[in-house]
């Protein structure tokens, strides 16, 4: 186990200790919240070594409130693309592609599967990828994808890219304050920078579970950003906030009335428990 002694984005090293909660394994971790600027994360929590006994084959394919019903079906396939395509829409994504009229470069890190990758693969662009999970990334090699197996941090990329991506993946991290300094250097110049990740500010359907809400999930999720937080984190790191959206509610049943509804409210109003962000790239003089 480690400590975090200090806030990644403040700096602070005065915390407020929120609750505690189980993992899937029966072990007990505290949520901690910066007293300053109100981040909230995991602490202490499983070093880098430790983390990936959390994420088996289980997790990607047995439903729980931690992982996925077959992350690699058909169906979950279909599915992903399906929000993958909502997300590039309300990120303005295409209108950025068409400005791009030489060779397209995109790395998604915490790639998963591929799914991403293999969409934009077949409208054109040049895919790159890395995982932590050695059977998604079989499983990506196996879609004749160039995805790597490790850490985003110790790999070096001889090529610069258009487009970076972190779908559900920054609330993992140990480093996010790393990655997004890495990733700010390996972008093209105004390359373009996609978050999503789960969101606990202000009028959001969060607060209506409180310690039940569905992205508490310890120790796999070791961040949880406002979007104030995480666009303090952005900025001190060289990007410039284009879009943000929020979207799902985790209310009622899916394909429910209830549901609908619900999720309908979460993106109109910013009520949602997701959170959507484009960054820009600034340029360092």
């Amino acid at each position: 186990m480690e400590m975090v002694e200090r806030c990644i984005i403040c700096n602070s090293n005065k915390f407020i200790n929120l609750f505690r909660k189980e993992s899937s394994k029966g072990e007990s971790f505290q949520l901690a919240q910066c007293a300053y600027c109100g981040l909230e994360f995991i602490n202490p929590r499983p070093d880098e070594g430790e983390i990936m006994r959390y994420y088996g084959n289980e997790y990607f394919t047995k439903r729980t409130d931690r992982g996925y019903n077959n992350y690699f079906s058909i169906e979950m396939k279909t599915e992903i693309e399906r929000i993958i395509k909502l997300n590039l829409k309300d990120l303005a994504f295409f209108e950025f592609e068409e400005k791009l009229h030489s060779e397209k470069n995109v790395l998604d890190i915490g790639c998963a599967a591929g799914y991403f990758l293999n969409y934009l693969r077949d409208r054109g662009w040049r895919s790159w990828g890395v995982d932590l999970s050695k059977d998604c990334v079989n499983f990506a090699r196996g879609l004749s994808l160039d995805v790597m197996h490790g850490n985003y941090l110790e790999i070096d990329f001889k090529n610069k890219f258009h487009l970076m991506t972190l779908w559900a993946t920054i609330e993992h991290m140990h480093h996010p304050d790393l990655v997004l300094e890495k990733a700010q250097y390996d972008l093209d110049d105004n390359g373009m920078l996609y978050i999503s990740t789960c969101r606990i500010e202000g009028i959001s359907f969060m607060k209506l579970f409180k310690q039940r809400w569905r992205f508490y999930n310890f120790p796999e999720h070791l961040y949880f950003f406002s979007f104030q937080t995480l666009k303090d984190l952005l900025e001190a790191k060289g990007f410039q906030v284009m879009k943000y959206v929020t979207y799902g509610s985790g209310v009622g049943k899916a394909g429910s009335i209830i549901r609908k509804t619900a999720d309908y409210m979460a993106k109109k109003f910013y009520m949602g428990d997701m959170m959507l962000i484009s960054a820009r790239k600034i340029r360092v003089q």
